[in-house]
């Protein structure tokens, strides 16, 4: 900010500080699972890193990381990681290991892979990660081109954003929308189920720069966020009624002639269709279903409905619930009947993947070298614990052949997936081969038959794409390996060497031909602009334009060609093809729906997903709390700092009580991937003990948000 002082300046600082900031710098982008994406400076000193600091000459930065990306050092240098590869001396669970070479471990991974070939097929080896790398080589370029190479079942990775994809892409043709950049030119700023402290911390200046230039800031969202603390108007409903919340507010906007009847008749289809489904739902029952007086919802709709540029920001967990793309959905219906897009200032903001969907996956995966893409099973990554199951495995609501071997890398599913305790009974298995590829004891690693350690995101070079702006960014290699672990290009390419798979040439190649391979596109968002593996190396980062402002040629990117009201995508996935009111609760077991609470489990700033954990720094944050409504805790008794249980028919965990109105009756709120081994109760209890694997409406999706729980004091 302007006009702070700098240490330097200040009587009794510490100038020899500010020596670690000296030395060799390295552009490396944070490949978290985080909309910032941002890109930062290292400082290396004798190939030690000892400093992080925002690369501030791109706009999206400070010279500032967050609280998670100002403790890399720590984090790198972690006093428990692992270094050496090591196999289980004990039962599983145990904690008894011993050290191996890593000779040993790849004849040791690949005897037992080649005999589950022969006795099982290829299919019987499940890959899983998830975003505990983000770069184009480390969470696909680098593992994927092994795995189909062997021919191993497929992982789909549908956890995080697909209810809304196939929500919005009912209304819009896409999830895509303008550029963050733009949002300073709003006259209001709609934060919808986002939190961006957790995860858009650096867009937050783009809101302040609108708010300072007289745009308002509405928020709606279950959970008193600390934006929703400054907003000016903050709706708090009842978990997933958004659907009904987005109903009221577009019959207030069309009753009080605040619809945008100009841009409706010019740009959609099905209005008629609309209005006479609006007829069908009253406000009584938006306010009975909500829990938001209607006095305060109109007040909303009539502060958007009178802006003239409105941009609204749909966060990715509201959408994890049954109902997730039937809610997108409306939501974008409402910005349309308010004629919220095609101008710089206004749209709609949700997955901004120009960059990344740019790729060309196919040549960076080396997808042509599996043997039987089209016919070979797939697993969804939510339903793991249902394709891990001892006696009865399935997916997709079907039975399907057993796993035999799971290799686990740039994630920890035994924390991070739906139904910990159930994924714990599959893992369990004397017959599923574990090889976890990690430099920590997670959850999961804690279960493996043999660990091999890789490398932090620092200690090899990538690329990375945003998916909030727009770009492209490099990722340096900062500093060595250390101790003997591998990243995950050299693990899998020598895995493969050892099992007979290099006859592949994909499967010899160096990291900048797999960069290259991904770059090899057509797309026009990189054709148009010229983008080069050059250009990136060079410049540290490049901007993916397609069109500025979005959708401001008219022309959207449905079948028709036009947002649309009334969806045969509706129709086609079983839904009432203009609204569907349908609830989470109408598809839950009555032993589930019966329960009072319903629990959210957000993400919170200090840990990204399951990472973190082991930085003392960061652990001094709490993630093992449930924040309980004021009245709801004095109707139960509980008080603060009182231990809690919760639980359902998949089992129960304990965290420490936050009386709190930051959360509205009936909710209980506890962060998402907590790991159980890190529990301070000692319980090794954590939040996704309780959290159901269904998936969602369409799009295959995680719904951890539809989950009813009992609360008691513990």
């Amino acid at each position: 900010m302007p006009g702070i002082a700098s240490a330097t300046e200040q009587r009794g600082g510490a100038p020899d500080k500010l020596l670690k900031r000296e030395g060799v710098i390295k552009y490396h982008t944070c490949q978290r699972n985080c909309a910032d994406r941002c890109l930062l400076k290292f400082t290396v000193q004798n190939g030690r890193m000892t400093y992080v600091e925002g690369a501030s000459e791109m706009k999206k930065m400070g010279t500032s990381p967050c609280v998670k990306g100002h403790a890399y050092v720590q984090y790198t240098y972690a006093a428990d990681r692992i270094l050496h590869p090591m196999e289980r001396a004990g039962k599983k669970g145990e904690g008894k290991w011993r050290r191996i070479s890593w000779d040993e471990a790849y004849a040791k991974i690949s005897s037992r892979l080649k005999t589950i070939i022969k006795e099982h097929g290829a299919d019987s080896i499940l890959p899983y990660s998830y975003s505990g790398h983000e770069g184009v080589i480390g969470k696909y370029g680098g593992p994927s081109r092994f795995f189909n190479a062997v021919g191993a079942r497929k992982l789909d990775r549908k956890v995080c954003v697909f209810a809304a994809y196939e929500g919005l892409k009912s209304v819009t043709g896409t999830y895509q929308g303008p550029d963050p950049y733009d949002n300073i030119y709003t006259n209001c700023y709609i934060s919808w189920g986002q939190n961006e402290t957790a995860t858009n911390v650096h867009g937050i200046k783009f809101i302040n720069q609108a708010r300072d230039r007289g745009a308002k800031l509405l928020v709606v969202n279950p959970i008193r966020t600390p934006i929703a603390s400054q907003a000016d108007i903050w709706l708090q409903p009842k978990p997933s009624t958004d659907t009904h919340l987005a109903a009221g507010i577009m019959k207030y906007l069309i009753e009080n002639n605040l619809a945008d009847t100009k841009f409706i008749e010019a740009n959609t289809l099905g209005y008629q269709d609309l209005l006479k489904r609006l007829d069908e739902m009253s406000y009584d029952e938006i306010e009975k279903v909500t829990g938001i007086p209607r006095e305060k919802m109109f007040k909303f709709a009539k502060v958007y409905g009178e802006s003239e540029l409105s941009v609204l920001r749909l966060g990715y967990g509201m959408q994890r619930n049954y109902n997730g793309a039937r809610m997108s959905r409306a939501i974008a219906m409402m910005h349309a009947v308010a004629g919220q897009f095609g101008k710089i200032g206004n749209g709609f903001i949700y997955d901004n993947t120009q960059a990344d969907d740019s790729l060309n996956y196919s040549k960076g995966r080396a997808d042509h070298i599996h043997p039987n893409p089209d016919t070979v099973g797939h697993v969804n990554m939510t339903e793991i614990a249902k394709a891990l199951h001892p006696t009865n495995p399935t997916g997709y609501g079907k039975p399907i052949k057993p796993i035999k071997a799971v290799i686990n890398y740039n994630g920890n599913f035994v924390s991070v997936a739906p139904d910990s305790n159930a994924c714990r009974r599959g893992v369990m298995r004397d017959d599923l081969f574990l090889v976890v590829h990690d430099f920590l004891m997670t959850d999961t690693a804690e279960l493996a038959d043999i660990i091999v350690p890789s490398t932090t995101q620092f200690e090899f070079p990538d690329m990375g794409t945003d998916y909030n702006c727009y770009h492209m960014q490099t990722s340096e290699k900062v500093i060595e390996p250390l101790g003997e672990s591998k990243d995950n290009w050299i693990f899998f390419k020598e895995l493969a060497a050892h099992m007979g798979l290099d006859h592949h040439p994909e499967l010899r190649v160096d990291y900048e031909q797999i960069l290259r391979d991904f770059l090899d596109t057509d797309a026009p968002a990189f054709r148009h602009n010229n983008i080069t593996y050059e250009q990136i190396i060079k410049e540290k980062f490049v901007t993916v334009y397609e069109q500025r402002p979005y959708f401001g040629d008219g022309k959207y990117k449905t079948d028709s060609g036009k947002i649309e009201f009334h969806s045969q995508m509706m129709i086609d996935a079983g839904y009432h093809p203009v609204i569907d009111f349908g609830l989470p609760e109408d598809e839950m077991i009555p032993e589930e729906r019966n329960l009072p609470f319903r629990m959210l489990s957000p993400a919170i700033p200090q840990r990204a997903n399951s990472a973190f954990y082991n930085v003392k720094y960061i652990r001094n944050f709490p993630a093992y709390f449930a924040k309980v409504n004021t009245e709801d805790a004095k109707e139960l008794g509980i008080k603060n700092n009182d231990r809690v249980r919760l639980s359902n028919h998949r089992g129960e965990a304990f965290f420490v009580a936050q009386v709190s109105s930051q959360v509205g009756r009936g909710t209980v709120m506890a962060p998402k991937n907590n790991w159980r081994r890190m529990d301070p109760q000692g319980k090794s209890s954590c939040t996704n003990n309780l959290t159901t694997d269904k998936l969602t409406d369409m799009g295959g999706c995680s719904a951890y948000h539809s989950t009813n729980v009992a609360l008691e004091k513990a």
